[in-house]
């Protein structure tokens, strides 16, 4: 009686330590598919057309991860098109038609290559609160601005710049970027 008795635990704590070992097998296959991939991909691999920011804050804070990514981060020529499209879905279509996709990503390649040559990055990125972005309705549209501030490490020191995001509300109620002032 005594055998069968140690014959279950020793069946019982095999079948644990194998399932055990499954689930650390598992959790490592898949942490390391996140772990491969760069700021670039993760961006690039976000459906916005399906999980669209909910709020102007997110709108910008996800705008601000393209930002950062263009002028801190390592990419390929057809992740770097992938993230200018990715911010284009992010605008109003007012402002989609004023910047055409090819001459927005010239544009943007432009911009990365003087940051590049000033030896320019984007280090840290402050995001006002959700308690302090104001609300107005414009000509009948409800708009949001957000205020933003860049630090800018060169070559001759750092910087810090201000941006102020005006976002409006789409059809499909989701915050469209409509412009910007310093």
């Amino acid at each position: 009686m005594k055998k069968s008795g140690v014959k279950s635990i020793l069946i019982v704590i095999f079948c644990a330590c194998l399932c055990v070992g499954y689930f650390y097998y598992l959790t490592q296959k898949t942490g390391n598919k996140e772990a491969d991939m760069t700021e670039a991909d993760m961006i690039i691999s976000k459906d916005l057309e399906k999980s669209y920011p909910n709020t102007a804050r997110e709108v910008i804070k996800f705008y601000n991860r393209i930002l950062k990514c263009y002028y801190s981060q390592e990419y390929t020529e057809g992740q770097l098109e992938q993230l200018a499209g990715q911010a284009r879905l992010l605008m109003d279509e007012e402002l989609r038609q004023k910047n055409p996709e090819d001459s927005y990503l010239q544009a943007v390649k432009e911009d990365i290559a003087n940051y590049d040559k000033d030896g320019k990055s984007i280090y840290n990125i402050n995001l006002e609160d959700s308690n302090e972005i104001e609300y107005k309705k414009v000509k009948g549209q409800e708009c949001a601005y957000v205020d933003v501030v860049y630090f800018v490490k060169a070559k001759k020191g750092s910087e810090r710049s201000s941006q102020t995001y005006i976002l409006r509300r789409d059809d499909d109620n989701n915050w469209r970027i409509l412009g910007f002032y310093q």
